[in-house]
Parts: C-alpha cells; sequence; structure tokens
C-alpha cells in the first residue's frame, strides 16, 4: 500500500506531507488526464482542461501542511469512479473543492522521529505528564474557600 493509498484508508501515512504532496500532484493529473481522454466535457465550461488541472496543482502546492481535507482527497483520486462515472468537469470541480479550504492539519506519520526534533521532545513531554510527574518543578496551589 502506497502513501497516497494509506491516507485513503486510515487518516494518516508513513511520510510527511513534504513527500506526500508531490505523490497527490501526480495523482490528481493520472486521474484528469483518464478522465479527460475519455471525455472532454470541461472544454465546454469556459476554461481549457489545461487551465483547470494548472489551479489544482497550483492550489494543492500552496499548503505548507496537508489540508484538513487531505483523506477525503486521497479517497477521492484511488477511487474516482466510484462517485464519478465518467464527467472530467465533475471530477476537477470536486478536487477543487477538497482544495480550497484554508485549514491544515499536520500529517501524522509513523516514521520515527529524528532525535533533537520538535517530535521527540513532545512526545517526552506527553510522556512525562502520562506518568504523573509535574515538569519545572510546579507544586499543588491550596486554594481558600
Amino acid at each position: 500500500m502506497g502513501p497516497v493509498e494509506e491516507m485513503a484508508a486510515r487518516g494518516h501515512c508513513s511520510v510527511g506531507w513534504d513527500e506526500l504532496k508531490p505523490l497527490v500532484s501526480a495523482k490528481i493529473s493520472e486521474v484528469c488526464a483518464e478522465y479527460y481522454a475519455a471525455n472532454k466535457d470541461i472544454d465546454r465550461s469556459g476554461e481549457t482542461y489545461a487551465e483547470v488541472l494548472q489551479r489544482l496543482l497550483a492550489l494543492l502546492h500552496e499548503f505548507p501542511n496537508a489540508p484538513f481535507t487531505i483523506q477525503r482527497l486521497c479517497e477521492l483520486l484511488i477511487d474516482p469512479h466510484r462517485v464519478y462515472a465518467t464527467s472530467t468537469r465533475k471530477v476537477m470541480s470536486a478536487l477543487e473543492k477538497l482544495l480550497t479550504v484554508s485549514s491544515t492539519v499536520p500529517v501524522m506519520s509513523t516514521a520515527t522521529p529524528k532525535p533533537g526534533t520538535y517530535q521527540v521532545a513532545a512526545e517526552y513531554q506527553l510522556s512525562k505528564l502520562l506518568s504523573g510527574e509535574q515538569g519545572g518543578g510546579a507544586q499543588p496551589m491550596d486554594v481558600e474557600n
């Protein structure tokens, strides 16, 4: 199972956004080309196929982190015919809606964190909290009623 399929199935994958983004980009191009070869209905909408595809890819590449719609985007790219039988215009419109969001989420990676990274520090702090340790020498406060 590749990272795009993994993201579609689980909502997380073994690679970060920087590695996932070009895979999603290639899959968008592949799916759109497949639909366009079968049905050129997008050309009647006032924009060319190339213009719409370029806009979709530009929207994707603007995200510093994965869009919060990343799982649904990957689901659509893995099995577009489940919802959109033949219409290039409809599948490209659906992709655009999934890419015109402003919220992002970090892609949850199952890769082992590298020493010295923020993830290692955060996991250490979380483990301290879960074990009941209080960091920073904080003492419980006495509160009078």
